[in-house]
């Protein structure tokens, strides 16, 4: 699917997609810098804010009503649904693990767009995709493997969730990031509604289901800020333009610097320390995930006048 569209493709397209990698990569960061704000409450906050942002832009430009007209209400709820489902598994992930770990995890997502897009009409796996996949994963049982001694049973436990958070999240954006390509002609300024929908599930969860905090510290709310306006932002922007218009196979190689960059910002801006299974654990999954898309990125072209 990725590759199927890709004569087409825009480099424009694609360096605006590229943003969102970069973005993205500052996520982790912010939301270790949010602390303890109940998910619930950090995904209604920060997805406020974008939906402002949004809200305000198109407003300006007049293309409310266009952008509502020209998006198919069954891509507001994909977009709606997706990113709602993600985010919360992101930060519960991020609040019920080491950041580290968790956001190792959560980058398996480049992987898994080259796994889900060599399964689709007119692609195949080839055997870069299955040897990827395998060094990525081994990089991940690296790191769980390096982290389980360091911590108690009871701690193992809770770690287990955070973790399994972790991989949905990867599960969760590259199912909807390949989805995506069916909604090509759809505006970006979709991503208004998707923020708006995400940002409604999102505030009637959390009064249904958390308890809202008195108050909220100035550094909580620099982080939900910086959240709204870039990752959860301006990021989605960039994506969605990106997958619908740009090389979605170059994208998803170049998302596969996000795991680093991701672990060097925490290791610079945090308390985190960076042990060596860490260390390890990132190369591989990046260099697995670098690897699986090779030779897919080739074999579709050679085929593609013919689709």
């Amino acid at each position: 699917m990725n590759t199927a569209t890709s004569n087409h493709s825009s480099p424009q397209a694609t360096l605006i997609g590229s943003i969102a990698i970069l973005l993205w990569s500052i996520l982790a960061l912010f939301t270790t810098q949010a602390g303890l704000v109940p998910p619930l409450l950090l995904l209604t906050l920060t997805f406020g804010v974008a939906t402002i942002l949004f809200f305000c832009v198109y407003l300006a430009k007049g293309e409310i009503k266009a952008s509502w007209q020209g998006t198919p209400k069954s891509a507001i709820a994909m977009g709606g649904l997706g990113f709602f489902c993600y985010h919360f598994c992101y930060f519960y992930a991020f609040q019920h693990a080491p950041p580290v770990e968790a956001g190792l995890i959560a980058y398996l997502w480049p992987l898994l767009i080259v796994l889900m897009a060599g399964m689709t009409k007119g692609n195949h796996l080839s055997w870069t995709h299955l040897v990827g996949a395998v060094v990525a994963f081994i990089g991940t049982a690296i790191m769980l493997q390096s982290k389980a001694p360091l911590a108690d049973s009871n701690h193992i436990e809770v770690h287990w969730t955070g973790y399994a958070a972790a991989f949905a999240c990867a599960l969760l954006w590259s199912s909807y990031s390949v989805a995506n390509r069916r909604y090509q002609h759809v505006p970006s300024s979709s991503v208004l509604w998707y923020c708006l929908i995400t940002t409604i599930l999102a505030g009637v969860s959390h009064f249904a289901m958390e308890t809202t905090p008195d108050t909220l510290s100035s550094s909580a709310w620099v982080a939900i800020l910086g959240l709204g306006l870039g990752p959860v932002g301006v990021a989605f922007f960039c994506w969605d333009f990106g997958v619908k218009r740009g090389n979605l196979s170059l994208l998803g190689v170049l998302s596969y610097t996000a795991p680093a960059l991701s672990t060097a910002w925490l290791g610079l801006f945090t308390e985190a320390e960076l042990t060596q299974g860490q260390i390890i654990a990132c190369l591989f999954i990046t260099f697995g995930a670098l690897f699986a898309s090779f030779m897919p990125n080739k074999k579709p072209e050679t085929k593609m006048p013919q689709t």
